[in-house]
Order: C-alpha cells, then structure tokens, then sequence
C-alpha cells in the first residue's frame, strides 16, 4: 500500500504558532488499514445494500471502517501508539494553500482542538442574539474537535482540476477564489442546478470528525453517558450538557463501584471507569492551555500538563458511493443505549478487529435519506450522534447525509423548510447560483 506525503505540509510551519509546533513530530499519512476486498467496496455493492435496505451488510461494513481507521498505524507519538487516523491530515493542512517541497522530516500539527460549528450552519440566518444564544449553549458542552482526511480525499482537494469549459484552465478546492471562480463559469454557461458541482472526490475518499470532552489526570471526571431523551433535562434539545447519566472516569484505572459525582450541576450516584475504556490523549503544557483557552476554563477548572482528551465520538465518511456512506460512533461504554435510539454496538466485529477502548462505542448508520432510497416520499432515516446534534432544530430527528447534501460555495443559509432528515433533491431551486461541493462541508469552510 502506498504511503502519501503532502507537498504542502511543510510551509505550515511558516503559519503555526511556537507553541503548537513544539508539542509535534514527524507523522507520515498512512493509508486505511484495510485490504482492496473490504475497501472501498464497489459502489454497485454498496447501493444494492442500500436499494434492498439490508440494515446487517451496511452495518458491518461500517464496522469494518471502524476497524480500519481505529486499527494502530506503524507510528507512535509522546508514546503512544496513533490509530491510523489520527496519522492523516487535518482539515487545516488538506486545506493549506501554500505549497513547498516535501522536507524529508515536515512537523505536523497533529492535534488541531477546535469548538464545534454545526450550530453555526443552521443559524446563519438567524438573529445575532439567538445565534450567539446557541454558540454560548453547544460551548457549556465542553466538546472540542478535530478534522481529518484520508490521503486520497486530502490529495484531491490541493490537486488541479478541469474547468467545465474545456477551456484548459484548472482549479484547485482548497482555494475559495478558485471555487468561486467555478461558481461563475456555471452561472456563465447556464448549467442546469443539478450539474452546478464539483468533481467527485476519489472512492477511497475518508473525511472524519473526532470529538473529545476533557479529564483530569488527578481525582475523578464526570463524563455524561447518553441514556436516551428521556435522561435528560430537555429532552426536546438533549445536548450533552442536559444528560442526567454521568461516568465517573478515574485516570488511575484502579477504581471500581459507584460514586457521588456533579452531573451537569446534579449530584448523582455514577458508575466509576478507568480512562482505558476511553481512547485518551495526555496533553503538554502548550496544548493544555490551548484546550483551556477554547473551553474558556480558568482557575482550578483549566487544563493542565497530563490532563486529556478523551474521544466520545466520531463522525465518518466514504465515498464508496455517489452521495457517501455515512456512519457515526459515540462512546456507550460497551453497552445498548435504551431502545438501541439512535443506534447500537450489536454486530461489533471481535477483539480481533475492533480493538481496545474503541470496543466501547456504539453506532448507527445513514447510507440513504429515506427508505426506498430515491423515493422522496419515503420513510426518514434517522441516525444521529448523541454528543453531536441534539443542540439542531430536529436533532434528534436527523441523519448526517440530508444535512451535508446542503453543501455549497458561496453557501446559503438554511432555509425555512428545511427538513433535518428530509429528502434533498440535487436540482432544487435552493441550489440556485451555487456549486455544490460534493456533500463535503470542509470545501465550503476551510478553503482559502
């Protein structure tokens, strides 16, 4: 298998801060760990999976992502061995535009924690005051993320492309003059709405989203388990920072039965777990402070040298088929949340496979909007993560690809008949002077 070294990952180091760069090292991207039989599966597979609803294929598939991209590269950092994902680009390097020769030994910004921003998509065009109401809300969450990208989507993105016109001009996706560039050939050329887009990425495309909430290396912390609406304080809106079922992880990993813990401002009795049932990064001094300064702690509440980040979930992606395969993982302690809402750890793959902490998460699956697949009068899929959009209008209600179908460059707000787990339709009007970006949010964001 093919090992990938960005061409431009080295000039990163002329935009990075001292104090994010002296926490890394040299981290090559390495392909996802699983053989040509299993991925990327043939599309035509993959969409007879999905014309025949057969929930079981499309869910072990999904675990053998899981097992892919959780399974231990040949690569370790402060110590610790690194997944595989973890080894590839972050959604600021992919979308870098400067470009340099690969050194022999680039620094990498491994760990880029950033807040959360889905609140931000829906709410455009919201009044300021419920916008800003919203973004204060998802950052008492405490959740803090990180993007990454497979080799082959981050290669695509810094790669040249044809224009539409044939005229020999290219454009690369990581430079938002270039897209916008694009958006006007289309307006130029009168494209129908449903061909106003980019070029697919690549079938062995991953992108990715880990999210991570903080724990002290000394005492115990509360990390909210979801139980289900119903455990929760609103449950019309359960974000994580409502959740009434806590864990009480102890870093140690000696302490066992139950504890009296804070849960959300509510003392209750909570379960005591080691931090090995969690995948969990130990950070410096620098990193610390940057996590700090994100989640806005100070005083005894901030983070310090040897507190972590442990992973609660994860969103990911393929572009196995045309509209990509959408599967999401969350943190369940091994176990069915009730009624297996919105997903489960039924079918999980043997120690074998699905190793370690990461035997610890639940997941649900969203390869279609509705079911039949291309009825726009079918019946909803509903597959959401837990930690991720309860704070959405309809959260709880959602699935991954209706809301990614949305995006777009220049990009438009969402609009009042949006529906989070309704069926989108590539030639609506909604599209109108606008290039769809391949169901892949990063190219509306982060080019630059």
């Amino acid at each position: 298998m093919r090992k990938f070294v960005p061409p431009f990952v080295a000039c990163l180091l002329c935009m990075t801060p001292p104090s994010e760069l002296s926490a890394q090292q040299v981290i090559r991207p390495e392909p996802l760990a699983l053989p040509p039989t299993e991925f990327p599966l043939s599309s035509s597979v993959i969409d007879g999976h999905v014309a025949a609803n057969d929930i079981a294929a499309l869910r072990a598939h999904a675990w053998k992502l899981w097992a892919g991209i959780t399974a231990r590269s040949t690569q370790s950092y402060q110590g610790q061995s690194l997944p595989i994902s973890e080894t590839w680009l972050s959604e600021a390097e992919a979308f870098s535009t400067l470009a340099a020769p690969a050194a022999a030994g680039e620094e990498r910004i491994l760990r880029p924690f950033s807040p959360l921003r889905q609140l931000r998509h829906e709410f455009l065009n919201a009044p300021q005051g419920l916008s800003l109401q919203l973004a204060t809300n998802a950052d008492r969450t405490r959740l803090l993320a990180f993007v990454k990208l497979s080799p082959d989507a981050a290669t695509f993105v810094a790669a040249q492309h044809p224009m539409p016109d044939n005229s020999g001009d290219t454009v690369r996706y990581n430079r938002r003059a270039d897209l916008l560039k694009l958006n006007t050939a289309f307006d130029k050329s009168g494209a129908k709405i449903a061909d106003r887009k980019i070029l697919d990425f690549p079938a062995a495309a991953v992108d990715l989203k880990i999210v991570f909430l903080p724990v002290k290396a000394k005492g115990l912390t509360a990390i909210p388990v979801w139980d289900g609406p119903g455990s929760s304080s609103n449950p019309q809106s359960p974000t994580v920072d409502t959740w009434t079922k806590c864990v009480a992880v102890d870093p140690t990993n000696n302490g066992s039965g139950q504890t009296k813990v804070d849960c959300n401002g509510t003392q209750i009795d909570a379960q005591v777990v080691g931090l090995d049932r969690f995948y969990a990064i130990q950070l410096d001094t620098a990193r610390a402070a940057a996590v700090s300064a994100s989640l806005g702690l100070s005083g005894p509440a901030a983070l310090e040298a040897g507190d972590y980040q442990v992973a609660v979930a994860m969103h990911v992606t393929t572009k196995e088929i045309a509209n990509w395969t959408w599967q999401t993982f969350w943190w369940q302690d091994g176990k069915n949340p009730p009624n297996k809402f919105p997903g489960s750890i039924d079918d999980m793959p043997d120690s074998n496979a699905v190793i370690g902490p990461w035997r610890n998460y639940a997941m649900c699956i969203a390869d279609s909007i509705v079911v039949p697949a291309n009825d726009r009068n079918g019946k909803p899929i509903v597959c959401f993560n837990p930690y991720l959009e309860p704070g959405l209008s309809d959260g709880i209600s959602s699935n991954c690809m209706s809301c990614h179908a949305r995006a777009t460059v220049p990009g438009v707000p969402y609009p009042s008949t949006y529906h989070p787990n309704g069926w989108i339709d590539p030639a609506d009007q909604l599209f109108a002077g606008q290039t769809k970006t391949d169901f892949v949010w990063a190219v509306q964001n982060s080019a630059r």
